[in-house]
């Protein structure tokens, strides 16, 4: 998967890991990088700074009819970075309103699968890929917003299944399961933090080299050990699992 000369678009663009996202693909040579929001008017940095390389588009990803007359519009896309998502707020499952789970499952997978439905001609045609940015809640269950966890294991599904589907037409898929990011969403919260600049340029990385999954960050890694070594114990007891990783995470946060 070659950046110098791609033409990529990046949703959630606005802000936090999205907007590094953008930083980075122009940084290895895209020729424009498509910055998609909900807010046209919050994409003002990377566009004042870098100018025609970075094309501001109003974008909701659950609006399905939005998505494919963007597609229509941007015909050169050969990269998809699927960053837009939503978080919960903390609450046990029987207090969640059903409507949270709901519009979280439209942002976090059915957005993915709307922009996949929409580009993957034009991804087909130009030998691209799709970047989907997961967490490790799809992987480790949230104690705090097992809703969040539930939209998030459904979206590295519907990848898994597109890597499948695409591969013959030569589609690079990627997946990358950060951890704690510095950013806005983790505000509040006393742990140490990956930078997103690092998050998205590790992801880029193993996105480029055709890898199908990235752990970007150090508590990302812990996480893929545990994964791989004691599964069982991960879907049995995945808070005994997470607060062992997460005490080890915070004694050595760079490994």
């Amino acid at each position: 998967m070659q950046f110098r000369g791609a033409h990529a678009l990046v949703t959630g663009a606005n802000r936090g890991l999205g907007s590094h996202f953008v930083e980075a693909l122009l940084t290895r040579g895209a020729e424009r990088v498509y910055a998609a929001a909900r807010r046209i008017d919050t994409l003002t940095g990377a566009v004042e700074y870098h100018g025609g390389r970075v094309v501001p588009v109003q974008l909701d990803v659950t609006d399905e009819e939005t998505v494919r007359r963007l597609a229509d519009d941007l015909p050169d896309v050969d990269i998809v970075v699927s960053n837009a998502g939503q978080a919960c707020k903390f609450a046990v499952l029987q207090e969640q309103a059903e409507q949270e789970f709901r519009s979280a499952l439209e942002v976090n997978f059915f957005g993915p699968l709307g922009l996949v439905r929409a580009f993957a001609p034009h991804l087909a045609r130009h030998r691209g890929g799709i970047l989907f940015v997961q967490s490790l809640a799809a992987l480790i269950i949230s104690r705090s917003s097992p809703i969040y966890s539930a939209s998030k294991a459904a979206a590295m599904m519907l990848a898994t299944g597109v890597r499948a589907e695409l591969r013959a037409d030569g589609v690079t898929v990627t997946s990358t399961f950060p951890g704690f990011i510095d950013t806005d969403m983790t505000t509040g919260l006393d742990i140490p933090k990956a930078s997103p600049r690092s998050v998205a340029d590790r992801s880029l990385d193993a996105f480029a080299a055709g890898r199908s999954t990235v752990f970007p960050d150090r508590l990302a890694e812990l996480v893929e050990n545990a994964v791989t070594q004691d599964m069982a114990a991960v879907l049995d007891d995945p808070q005994a699992v997470m607060t062992r990783l997460v005490r080890a995470f915070r004694l050595d946060p760079t490994g």
